[in-house]
């Protein structure tokens, strides 16, 4: 089962093309990320309990107080990133279960357009059988 998008960039060429999507890897993808959430979280637990911006007992002499500045700000660069990678996944798991969501979607519809066709059809298909006589 696959996706395919056809891109289209105001008549750009050089830009416009096709992207197919596996949507069994991305739901595989979708799945994973889970778990890269719990994870994401899990470090941002530990950097804003365990390890809340407790500076090293250096002393209070200045070399002492500029490294327990940095700690701090180290400390706090960490817990930037964890959090844009928090969100990043958040992101990326919306995408993907709209996309997949979107496409269930579309294949339905699909799927039930077919069969609209395909009942409209049913009488044309019944008067195109052979008669008995081998005639149509």
């Amino acid at each position: 089962m696959s996706l395919t998008v056809v891109n289209q960039n105001d008549g750009d060429v050089a830009m416009a093309g096709r992207t197919e999507v596996d949507l069994l890897s991305l739901e595989d993808f979708h799945e994973h990320l889970a778990s890269r959430l719990a994870q994401a979280e899990s470090v941002l637990r530990k950097l804003n309990t365990e390890m809340q911006c407790r500076p090293p007992a250096l002393g209070s002499f200045f070399d002492a107080t500029d490294k327990a500045r940095r700690y701090s700000e180290v400390h706090q660069s960490y817990v930037d990133q964890a959090e844009r990678i928090r969100q990043a996944v958040l992101a990326a798991q919306q995408a993907t279960s709209t996309i997949l969501n979107n496409y269930r979607t579309a294949e339905a519809r699909n799927a039930a357009n077919a069969n609209d066709v395909t009942a409209a059809l049913t009488p044309v298909d019944r008067a195109l059988q052979p008669k008995e006589d081998g005639r149509v």
